[in-house]
């Protein structure tokens, strides 16, 4: 009941506005992605070896998605149920300088790529569908053609278009958003991203970055990876992943500033837990020792201060479902829980 009227006398002037103290300001929605799949998928009983990078290392995880479907499934349904909004299709290691390793695999690999690509969307569908309460969207993944983080094996142009468009256009169909990732020179991410925007759906770039400086692994600065996407339709976010959580908070920083930043696009990252990002064998220690709590608290929560409204997060290789968790409940905590409200999901 409004007092204001209620205490009015009949001569005094009714008030046209209920005024109420200003609320403290409260930090803008996050949207919070899954974790490394390939890497939940290894803890889970797929094998993957070989040197960190190399195509041959996740071929036991591209594969699962025909020859262990439940498994991938159980895999995005551990994300969810530690408080993903969105999860990534698992066709990460899905192309055909992957699939043409495998030994028992003879045949076109276009067809194959296109079927086991659907085969991933299939089970990050049927994920969904298990928890219908959660709304949970899906990315399909537009990854590297060749070695992540090998500028010296990013293709062609033309061909990775043509490579592109096959995989966008197999996994749009059980994607709600398109996520090209890992993305290392900008010839490569505009490739992906031209694919990706001619489907139609909002498209959301994701780079990897240099190990010690905040720039592509060609060098070149952030300013050159707004420049790869300039005129293409669609794209909704740009973010940064799979580089180390310190050097994604300066990268997330310096291009909140960016003067050719688009309007409206989004910001933010998902960080990997590796101990180095190199390709290369006679690693003594895979992954660092980056809590939940850490990864929280000292990382992410800046990401999204630092990104502004509607910040996308998450993690990738080596950034499990209890990292994931915590990040649910400290975007809960500091944001309020409801709908995820990114302009990146339109």
């Amino acid at each position: 009941e409004n007092s204001d009227l209620k205490d009015a006398s009949p001569t005094a002037p009714v008030p046209t506005q209920r005024f109420r103290p200003i609320a403290a300001p409260r930090m803008p929605r996050a949207v919070l992605l899954d974790g490394g799949m390939g890497h939940q998928l290894r803890a889970m009983g797929i094998k993957i070896e070989g040197p960190r990078g190399s195509m041959q290392r996740f071929l036991g995880v591209a594969m699962a998605n025909s020859t262990q479907s439940e498994l991938v499934t159980a895999a995005h349904l551990s994300f969810i149920d530690a408080g993903a909004d969105v999860i990534t299709t698992n066709n990460y290691a899905v192309v055909p300088n992957c699939l043409a390793l495998c030994a028992d695999f003879k045949g076109n690999l276009g067809e194959k790529v296109k079927e086991l690509v659907a085969d991933a969307g299939k089970a990050a569908r049927a994920a969904v569908e298990q928890r219908p309460d959660r709304k949970v969207l899906v990315a399909g993944c537009l990854p590297p053609l060749a070695e992540s983080y090998r500028t010296d094996r990013v293709g062609s142009f033309e061909a990775n278009v043509a490579q592109y468009t096959l995989i966008a256009e197999s996994i749009a169909p059980y994607s709600d958003v398109l996520l090209c990732e890992t993305m290392s020179t900008p010839d490569e991410a505009r490739a992906a991203a031209t694919a990706a925007s001619k489907i139609g759906k909002p498209v959301w770039v994701a780079w990897t970055l240099d190990k010690n400086d905040p720039v592509l692994m060609t060098g070149e600065s952030l300013s050159a990876a707004v420049a790869a996407l300039e005129g293409l339709p669609n794209i909704k976010a740009i973010l940064f992943n799979c580089s180390y959580p310190e050097i994604v908070t300066k990268a997330i920083a310096i291009l909140r500033k960016e003067p050719s930043l688009p309007a409206g696009v989004v910001l933010g990252g998902y960080a990997n837990g590796f101990s180095q990002t190199e390709s290369g064998d006679g690693l003594s220690k895979e992954y660092r020792d980056i809590s939940p709590e850490e990864y929280w608290g000292s990382f992410a929560k800046q990401w999204i201060d630092d990104a502004g409204d509607g910040a996308i997060v998450g993690g990738c290789c080596g950034i499990f479902p209890p990292h994931i968790a915590m990040m649910r409940a400290g975007i809960d905590l500091s944001h309020g829980k409801g709908a995820v409200t990114s302009r990146a999901m339109l």
